[in-house]
């Protein structure tokens, strides 16, 4: 059973989701905005995504890209449903990230298995990126488990949980540049205390304690921080 987010406006399509996708745990919004406060709260942890393209306050395909930024270190499918199957939406979407178009009203047994198809595409992806490595720095997801393999030793480093959800952001993708604000919401959510302050002290924290690793956290002037892999 997977959990579901179901951006879509229409009641009769959403009677219809509900009857055919029974087996999963779903949940509903039915405007851009309703979906973006599951996010920004955190309310939900969710396995995939049905976004549909038009919307009382926005185009679906154009919302994508913020979904996926806001979803980047989860690797959460998004699915496209839309009325229209010209050949140009359909390119439009996948362009900028979509992981499948499906057209309304699909039938049942193809929106199931298409459906079932990314996720067991996202879980075997899920399965592959506990063990995430830059440079000599391991990080076992499972586990919540840093390792630095040097030259003739196993480092072993300790965390905060707060330091290792920032670190594991970072090295999923490195070189990608996050800002502050990115990290505040993706490792503390709406704690009304954290400040931008608080993301550099765990920086500041982090770098000194994986030093010795390849793996150099770096600040990149009014945008963020990056990871990336520097060899002496």
């Amino acid at each position: 059973m997977a959990k579901i987010l179901c951006i879509e406006d229409s009641q009769d399509f959403v009677i219809y989701l509900t009857s055919v996708l029974k087996d999963h745990t779903l949940s509903f919004a039915p405007t851009l905005n309703d979906a973006f406060k599951y996010v920004q709260n955190g309310r939900e942890s969710f396995d995939l995504i049905l976004l549909d393209v038009s919307l009382p306050d926005g185009n679906g395909i154009k919302a994508l890209a913020q979904f996926k930024d806001a979803f980047s270190a989860k690797n959460i499918p998004i699915i496209i449903l839309s009325a229209d199957n010209d050949i140009l939406s359909k390119v439009a979407a996948f362009g900028v990230g979509a992981d499948d178009y499906i057209v309304k009203p699909p039938h049942s047994a193809e929106l199931k298995a298409r459906i079932e198809a990314r996720l067991r595409t996202a879980q075997a992806q899920a399965k592959d990126s506990q063990h995430i490595k830059v440079g000599n720095l391991i990080i076992d997801s499972d586990k919540m488990s840093i390792q630095i393999q040097l030259a003739d030793k196993i480092e072993h480093v300790d965390l905060t949980p707060s330091e290792f959800k920032l670190l594991k952001i970072l090295s999923t993708r490195p070189g990608q540049v996050y800002s502050r604000d990115y990290l505040i919401d993706h490792v503390w959510g709406i704690a009304k205390h954290i400040t931008e302050r608080t993301v550099d002290a765990h920086i500041s924290h982090l770098r000194k304690k994986i030093s010795s690793s390849t793996a150099k956290v770096e600040t990149v002037l009014g945008a963020g921080y990056k990871i990336e892999v520097k060899l002496d």
